[in-house]
């Protein structure tokens, strides 16, 4: 029989198929006999490490709340074989995709339409991208020797190059949820470093990093402990830690740093007394007038219980708590009459209808109007003192795109309204020197939004949001973490508004307080008010995240797009060695 051959990749000429010591060192770098990975062990394995990982990184966030788990979450996908085609790894990242966001997105499937398993599948991408990525630096870094060995992501990379493969792996991660964050107007839900709002300590990185920074030190923590157990289960048992976790442990210096060098707030002696009314109204999507009238005596049946005893300096409401316009005439008479009793001005979220602009001079039966998710300002004396329009709006919840092309799924899963989208950032006076930002409904998953209120004068944020939709579901609970998120990257403390749960106080080191629950089970689904005193800042300071915003990763972004290039480079110069070593021979 012929002796297979294959060239080298240095050029040098053909060189006989490995047999004898080369196969146990091809063993070796396996993690055992090859032939124990044929056939069916083979993508069977592949598979079982991206499922894993992939429920890893979901047990990380509501529900399960397991932040622990996402510093380990990648080790398994990292350790299992890594396909030879360009095919195969696609198909292997994209079930490590998908298996994450189709189990982290499960309560989104209570809007109707498997609306999480839809958008599953576009977000699936981003981590299949990842995958591929790191499989292709793999290659370049071992001499370009793809499909060599069946074995993982850190396989074949030795020695010095174990910091190569850790810091590329944050890289490209980090530019990916950057990505995702502002492509398609965005969806920078549920990023790593969300999952670690309970690590204070952690936390202060991101005033200077932006969440960005702490995801880049969980996914390099990842590539190391992998790094690490091939070192331990595949090189022979050798013990020691890799050059990668020598790498992250340099990395990790920067949190005791920042813990330090965290700029601190400071109160001045006065302080606002806000009393929150969480009403617990079940959503639908077209409301009726008995659904109108209940939440309508909910919401001021529980005000005018509460205020005379609070003696508030201000009451909120949140994001539509009433699901009727602003100036719907039942609504209006019921708020004039509310003012009237309590004298306290009212933060209220609702739907403002307003005379479309452009429409201007027109005849009257020409002029149109424009419906805008809105905070309203009232004074005690109920007339509107300021307003702040959502400026980002829900797809497919208050806008649908290319609606007016498009009327057929406008008709299929339109709320039946088309919002505006609002334009100035509005900082509202609130009294006793409070200068408040307000985040409507999911505005607050966008760390730009809460930056361009600080940079214009913010001295405390709010979110006014309606998480009712998903019921009792764990979208609320991943929707409170992202407004924690926000408190620590601009040290300013940061009020949240529920209609159906999550209402409390967000201090700027991101610690929670004051959770509205139910005194006896500790159930957030619950119908009631609380009241919260807030010390008001004293000229807080800017930080470095306010200032720059997402430099972090913006810079990562760059970054993976020379390592990519470099990757490329490298192949293609490769593929030139072989094609002249297989025509010299």
């Amino acid at each position: 029989m012929a002796e297979n051959t294959v060239p080298e990749p240095s050029g040098r000429g053909p060189r006989s198929a490995p047999t004898g010591a080369d196969r146990t060192s091809l063993s070796e770098a396996s993690g055992g006999d090859p032939r124990r990975l044929a056939g069916w062990r083979y993508p069977l394995l592949t598979a079982g490490g991206c499922v894993g990982s992939g429920l890893l990184l979901s047990a990380a966030f509501p529900p399960l709340g397991w932040g622990g788990a996402v510093w380990v979450a990648l080790v398994p996908v990292l350790s299992v074989p890594v396909p030879a085609t360009i095919r195969g790894r696609l198909v292997a990242g994209y079930l490590l995709g998908y298996t994450h966001w189709a189990s982290g997105l499960l309560w989104l499937n209570e809007v109707g339409f498997g609306a999480g398993y839809l958008l599953a599948l576009y977000c699936a991408l981003y981590p299949m991208a990842w995958y591929v990525g790191m499989a292709a630096v793999r290659d370049a870094l071992a001499g370009g020797r793809r499909g060599v060995t069946p074995g993982g992501c850190c396989d074949v990379v030795r020695g010095w190059r174990h910091p190569l493969l850790v810091l590329a792996g944050a890289c490209f991660w980090v530019a990916l949820e950057w990505l995702r964050g502002w492509f398609l107007t965005g969806f920078p839900w549920n990023e790593l470093a969300v999952s670690q709002w309970r690590q204070t300590g952690l936390l202060c990185l991101a005033a200077f990093a932006g969440t960005a920074g702490i995801g880049a030190l969980i996914v390099a923590t990842n590539v190391a402990l992998a790094l690490t157990l091939r070192r331990w289960l595949g090189e022979g048992g050798r013990r020691g830690i890799s050059w990668g976790l020598l790498t992250v442990a340099v990395l990790m210096l920067c949190v005791p740093w920042a813990v330090w060098r965290v700029p601190r707030v400071r109160y001045s002696e006065a302080s606002l007394r806000v009393l929150c009314v969480q009403g617990n109204i079940p959503q639908c999507r077209f409301w009726t007038e008995e659904q109108f009238q209940e939440a309508l005596d909910t919401y001021t049946g529980l005000t005018r219980l509460t205020a005379p005893v609070a003696k508030p300096d201000l009451v909120v409401w949140p994001e539509s708590a009433v699901p009727a316009p602003l100036g719907y005439p039942p609504l209006k008479e019921a708020l004039e009459a509310l003012m009237a009793e309590v004298r306290t001005p009212l933060l209220i979220g609702a739907i403002d209808t307003r005379p479309d602009p452009a429409a201007t001079g027109l005849e009257p039966s020409q002029e149109g109007t424009l419906d805008y998710n809105s905070a309203i300002l009232l004074g005690a004396d109920g007339k509107v003192v300021d307003r702040y329009d959502k400026i980002h709006r829900v797809p497919f919840g208050e806008y649908v795109p290319f609606g007016r092309h498009l009327p057929w799924l406008v008709d299929l899963i339109g709320m039946g309204r088309g919002l505006t989208a609002g334009s100035e950032f509005t900082v509202m006076p609130l009294g006793k020197g409070i200068e408040a930002g307000t985040n409507i409904c999911f505005e607050d998953v966008f760390a730009d939004i809460s930056r361009s209120f600080v940079l214009r004068g913010a001295n405390l944020l709010l979110t006014l949001t309606n998480d009712a939709w998903y019921a009792e579901s764990a979208g609320s609970r991943q929707h409170l973490i992202h407004a924690v998120m926000r408190a620590a990257e601009l040290r300013r403390p940061l009020l949240r508004s529920g209609n159906n749960s999550d209402t409390c106080m967000i201090w700027p080191d991101g610690t929670v307080t004051g959770r509205l629950v139910d005194a006896q089970t500790g159930n957030p689904f619950v119908r009631g008010t609380n009241v919260y005193t807030i010390p008001v800042p004293d000229a807080p300071p800017l930080t470095l995240y306010a200032r720059w915003g997402n430099w972090f990763g913006r810079a990562n972004a760059v970054a993976a797009c020379a390592i990519l290039a470099w990757v490329l480079r490298r192949a293609y110069r490769d593929r030139m060695r072989r094609r002249e070593a297989v025509a010299d021979a």
